[in-house]
């Protein structure tokens, strides 16, 4: 007690300046150990402020009447981000009118790495047991994320490009390239193929959406993928190689 009434008594005798710089030095120890002023607190809060719920590209494969109630429906997620995903999705089925409808929310569970489209299949039931005119698909996708970057337009690479066109004794005659990328399966990229005669012209262009399989062979995706072009016999003799190009 006798030491602190010494301590006091020294601190009274002070100039105003010295006492608020001491004052000071006390603050910022306590501040030191109490964590006052912490910048984890904001810095938490900033990492959760950023997530945000990001929408994802939904596509309609397609549809079963299952009954004269439930339809099962096919439809593709794409992870158009950086980073992986669990989305979650609301989709409906219904007819023009309005008459015959249904929808339902789904959890995709199994993460859809970046630059991945994945197949979901699910079942809906329909109103007034009208499963069989229920034909028009809508769909949302969406998750929490604080990824707001893309890899659309980002070129990847090719290897393994080879001549798949029809030779003499096949049924007809077209062109196309075999090829492989170095993505992960079930990837979509926008590939560009163009023929070349010996000589290094281009005599044959075709642009399609394509899809990786397991091994990274590029496959068109798609009912009007132009993977493969019908052509002619001379064409066909005349191409020497083959420059692709594909990107996200």
């Amino acid at each position: 007690m006798n030491q602190l009434k010494a301590i006091w008594s020294k601190f009274r005798a002070l100039k105003v300046w010295q006492k608020a710089f001491v004052i000071l030095v006390i603050y910022v120890l306590i501040a030191s150990v109490t964590g006052i002023g912490n910048s984890d607190d904001s810095t938490n809060s900033t990492n959760e402020n950023s997530a945000v719920e990001r929408s994802y590209p939904v596509e309609y494969v397609r549809h079963a009447v299952v009954n004269p109630a439930t339809i099962s429906v096919a439809f593709n997620v794409t992870n158009d981000g950086t980073q992986s995903i669990t989305p979650k999705c609301t989709i409906r089925m219904q007819d023009s009118s309005g008459t015959y409808k249904g929808y339902d929310f789904f959890d995709i569970t199994d993460a859809i790495a970046a630059n991945q489209t994945k197949q979901i299949i699910v079942q809906l039931t329909i109103t007034n047991e009208g499963a069989e005119f229920a034909d028009s698909f809508s769909g949302e996708c969406t998750a929490t994320t604080s990824d707001t970057g893309t890899n659309a337009g980002v070129e990847v690479v090719i290897s393994d490009i080879e001549n798949f066109s029809a030779t003499d004794g096949s049924e007809g005659w077209y062109w196309g390239a075999s090829f492989k990328a170095d993505q992960e399966p079930m990837t979509q990229m926008d590939c560009t193929v163009k023929a070349l005669d010996k000589s290094g012209k281009v005599i044959g262009t075709t642009s399609y959406r394509g899809n990786t399989l397991n091994d990274g062979t590029v496959i068109g995706y798609g009912n009007n993928a132009q993977s493969l072009v019908d052509s002619t016999k001379s064409m066909v003799l005349a191409i020497e190689s083959f420059d692709v190009t594909c990107s996200l």
